[in-house]
């Protein structure tokens, strides 16, 4: 059968997941992101990277990735598709300066982290379509999943899993698409891990 093919586009990053609380103690920073509508959250702030390491051949044994941002910033921004539901974003940054200029602008990433789903008390979760096509008959995404979590006291851990899917698309006439939603449900756990990026940070200032 003939039939046209919707490809995945650039890669699209719907979020991560966040497991942590904010005390009085300010054991993750709790920041603050400013006026206007913004996502219910303490994470909010500027975060010093402390080490960036990676693998490219499954997960097992990542190592230093060269050149290691310097910064990440946690910020709330409003999606161009649903400006009333402020969401948590994460984008790098050069210096604490650049970071809250970032965060001020409240730009939607297309490169870095959305927050989507979940809340402080009981995580923030996501993913991402690092890269996607189709061949005979069926489609195939590379999926990114992300995981934060706080070990210690004004610390993060992002971990980025990448795992490759295979699933079928769904057709109109002669049309067949390759949707996300599709891709991240054909996650699985028997799925082996492909690719691996591991961040760690430190909490540097409020926005």
């Amino acid at each position: 059968m003939q039939h046209k093919t919707n490809y995945f586009g650039k890669a699209i990053y719907l979020g991560v997941l966040l497991m942590f609380g904010c005390s009085s103690s300010g054991a993750m920073g709790c920041g603050s992101s400013g006026g206007g509508p913004t996502v219910d959250s303490q994470a909010l702030g500027v975060y010093q990277i402390d080490s960036y390491r990676g693998s490219r051949d499954g997960c097992d044994q990542p190592t230093d990735i060269e050149p290691t941002p310097s910064f990440l910033v946690l910020y709330s921004f409003l999606p161009i598709d649903d400006p009333d539901d402020p969401v948590l974003a994460g984008v790098f940054c050069d210096d604490v300066d650049n970071c809250r200029r970032a965060a001020s602008e409240a730009p939607e990433p297309t490169i870095g982290y959305s927050f989507t789903a979940g809340s402080d008390q009981t995580g923030w979760r996501g993913w991402a379509i690092q890269s996607g096509g189709a061949a005979n008959d069926q489609c195939r995404a590379d999926v990114q999943v992300h995981t934060l979590t706080s070990p210690g006291p004004q610390k993060i851990n992002i971990d980025t899993q990448t795992f490759v899917t295979v699933f079928d698309p769904t057709f109109d006439g002669s049309t067949a698409t390759c949707s996300n939603a599709a891709a991240i449900d054909a996650l699985d756990d028997n799925l082996p891990c492909a690719e691996i990026i591991i961040l760690d940070a430190t909490f540097a200032a409020s926005l």
